[in-house]
């Protein structure tokens, strides 16, 4: 049993010879993808699921619409991540700088709207001291006008339609982008549509099948274009990692299993060489992924395995991807997920030193935080371009423990660092770091 561990996060596909779209903007890359060499796929899906409605303009629709559910602060977070972007654009006159100063002021009117209407608590005293009788009718957190039940204007929807509908096309700009990874986010969607699983909703359950099988063709796609690209280098920072240690990874494609080797590996959130029958909860493998055709293995392998012709979710049969949903509670696709996570806990518990490469320790995986959790004491390094950040900082202190105030400046490999105790955090890209030496020192 070897005592040194790797683990894997997003931030390893995004190595240079790499580059795998990050997940809030895969929605966007899947779109373009169906428009394209995709088409295929797409009419598969279609043929194995009548009756199905979904498409990305339907969602831009529905995301739209539910603007106005949205919290005051997330609406604020749209504000700064476009803010961001037409910050950095110099030219004045750019008609994109121009889209993106237009989209701030919509939403920051929305905002307005929003925060105006609530209840201050100055307005609350003084409806006590007006009203003292009526109090208890009163909720004091509540608006002046319901935001939630405005409907948006035609002139507003029209603006965010044309700007969404830029982000899922190749002429996407930069403010276009900005605004479809916080509205049409492929993770979001899942989570979303997942649960049709439990309702028994039938038309979510078949959304969630196509749009899984979307994200997996157009996954198992961009892996191929990579191995064919880098047919005869060494794979950019997978090929360089140490034969001697264990590797669990958070990412679905195969590049850990083709240098490591099956045995070697864990991929916690499924992976792309299999897929399960919901009935049975059965995982069954794919041939061959690396050169598997999507739309041949839809057509002749997944299709004839579903069947939504009864109205009842319980009669029909349904096959989805190995990908676990990024739920904070994991669904238990198949009985096989409650040993493999099993077995990534003991390989965490049973490890010396830990390194951990482009790992965001984001609260969307809790599940896999808490195993992080049990493990105080360890030999960590832990590396990724933005491990310096107070946002970062602040999330290790809730899975590690360390308080911020902690961290003493430092240098590893002559990338800038930061170490508390067994702890260290490394400021650099995954393909930047010697892992063979870092499992060493």
């Amino acid at each position: 049993m070897s005592n040194k561990l790797l683990i894997l996060g997003a931030g390893a596909d995004r190595t240079t010879g790499i580059e795998f779209p990050m997940a809030n903007t895969l929605l966007p890359a899947i779109a373009q993808y169906l428009e394209g060499e995709g088409k295929p796929v797409d009419e598969a899906l279609r043929n194995a699921l009548p009756g199905l409605r979904f498409t990305f303009v339907r969602l831009i629709n529905s995301a739209i619409d539910h603007l106005t559910n949205r919290e005051i602060g997330e609406l604020k977070s749209v504000v700064q991540r476009v803010q961001e972007v037409v910050d950095k654009i110099s030219d004045d006159s750019s008609i994109v700088k121009k889209q993106g100063i237009l989209i701030i002021r919509l939403f920051n009117k929305l905002v307005g709207v929003a925060t105006e209407s609530q209840i201050d608590e100055e307005t609350f005293g003084l409806i006590k001291e007006v009203f003292p009788d009526n109090t208890q009718d009163i909720d004091s957190y509540d608006s002046i006008v319901d935001i939630h039940k405005l409907p948006l204007s035609d002139t507003f929807k029209s603006i965010f339609k044309a700007t969404l509908k830029q982000s899922l096309s190749t002429s996407s700009n930069d403010v276009a982008n900005a605004l479809g990874v916080d509205m049409l986010d492929v993770e979001k969607l899942l989570i979303d549509k997942f649960l049709g699983f439990y309702n028994n909703k039938s038309s979510e359950i078949k959304n969630y099948i196509y749009i899984s099988w979307c994200l997996w063709a157009f996954l198992v796609h961009r892996q191929q274009k990579v191995l064919e690209a880098q047919a005869s280098n060494v794979l950019p920072f997978y090929g360089n990692i140490p034969r001697d240690i264990q590797a669990l990874t958070l990412n679905y494609t195969s590049f850990l299993e083709n240098e490591l080797g099956r045995e070697q590996c864990v991929y916690f959130h499924g992976g792309l060489a299999e897929y399960v029958r919901m009935d049975t909860r059965d995982l069954i493998l794919i041939e061959n992924i690396v050169d598997c055709d999507p739309a041949d293995l839809i057509t002749n392998e997944i299709a004839p395995n579903i069947d939504v012709s009864d109205d009842n979710p319980e009669h029909q049969r349904h096959v989805i991807p190995a990908l676990v949903p990024p739920l904070r509670l994991k669904p238990i696709l198949s009985h096989k997920y409650i040993e493999l996570w099993h077995k990534a806990l003991e390989w965490v518990h049973q490890a010396e030193k830990i390194v951990v490469v482009g790992y965001s320790f984001n609260t969307a995986d809790e599940h896999f935080n808490d195993i992080m959790r049990v493990n105080h004491g360890k030999m960590f390094d832990i590396v990724g371009p933005a491990v310096h950040d107070r946002s970062f900082i602040l999330r290790i202190e809730k899975v590690l423990g360390i308080p911020h105030a902690n961290w003493a400046a430092c240098h590893v490999q002559g990338k800038s660092a930061k170490k508390a105790g067994n702890v260290r955090l490394i400021k650099a890209n995954a393909d930047e770091v010697n892992l063979s030496e870092l499992f060493i020192g």
